[in-house]
């Protein structure tokens, strides 16, 4: 029996070719930035694109013993984690709220809180600086963890909303007739299935606190003080840095959100009330 030849398709072609170009462009900053952290500054010069001929860790040796790295990471890990905590239990109480139960207004405070998702940080800059600068909240750990989660939050709590409107109501109704409050509801039955996307909503937060910006160099003005992304920030221009000391440090900023990525996106999926309901 002859195997037929399969017939050449012009259009997946063209569609196979750009798709390949599209993957090459976006990895191309990746690969700019790899190869411009193990160049000495006179080679890079010479060559932006080009891979080094002399392969070379001074940069990240540099990096650590000069720009402040180690402890730029730690302020960035502190607040980052201590934010994350809150950020987490304020999408799931507010997702719980407006996913399950049912009071007055509820579309109304919904409808409020997807509104602000559409003001960009640089809007309401001036007014969170006034807020801050008068209770007290400049050149704080605090203020600034305060400020990530009310920005973050309204997207976290849209995700946990939407994915708790499909738990069955069956779950919670039993929990009332065996005596389950609120908040034994949502930390006791809710959550536990919720685990795959509290993930979710967990790797897009920590990324979000991670890289910003804005909010950071508006309120943190105390150099010991800065996160990471601020650092990086100003690095060029405090210290006039080559762009592959500069490199060096962007990659290295890299690797926890790479570390939190690969360790959290096999709990990521959607069945996880598969099989929580009989019948």
């Amino acid at each position: 029996m002859m195997i037929r030849a399969k017939r050449y398709n012009p259009a997946r072609m063209a569609v196979y070719f750009l798709l390949i170009f599209v993957t090459l462009f976006s990895l191309y900053p990746l690969y700019f930035t790899f190869i411009s952290s193990f160049k000495i500054p006179s080679e890079y010069t010479v060559s932006k694109t080009a891979l080094p001929v002399h392969w070379t860790t001074a940069n990240y040796a540099y990096v650590f013993r000069n720009l402040n790295m180690a402890q730029y990471m730690f302020n960035s890990v502190l607040t980052v984690s201590l934010g994350m905590v809150l950020y987490i239990f304020v999408c799931n109480a507010a997702g719980f709220a407006l996913g399950m139960l049912r009071f007055r207004f509820k579309i109304a405070i919904f409808s409020f809180i997807l509104f602000f998702q559409i003001f960009p940080q640089m809007v309401i800059a001036a007014q969170v600086y006034r807020i801050c600068s008068k209770i007290g909240l400049m050149n704080s750990y605090l203020g600034l963890i305060l400020v990530w989660v009310a920005y973050f939050a309204p997207f976290g709590t849209y995700i946990m909303s939407t994915y708790y409107s499909t738990v069955p109501r069956s779950m919670i109704e039993s929990a009332r007739i065996d005596g389950a409050n609120v908040f034994q509801q949502l930390f006791r039955i809710i959550m536990p299935i919720a685990t795959p996307m509290i993930g979710t909503i967990g790797i897009v937060g920590s990324l979000a606190m991670w890289t910003e910006l804005p909010f950071s160099l508006l309120l943190i003005q105390k150099p010991v003080m800065r996160p990471l992304s601020l650092g990086l920030a100003v690095m060029k221009g405090e210290h006039g840095i080559p762009i592959p000391t500069l490199t060096a440090a962007i990659l290295f900023s890299a690797i926890i959100p790479l570390v939190l990525y690969f360790f959290f996106q096999n709990k990521i999926h959607m069945e996880s009330t598969a099989g929580s309901v009989k019948g």
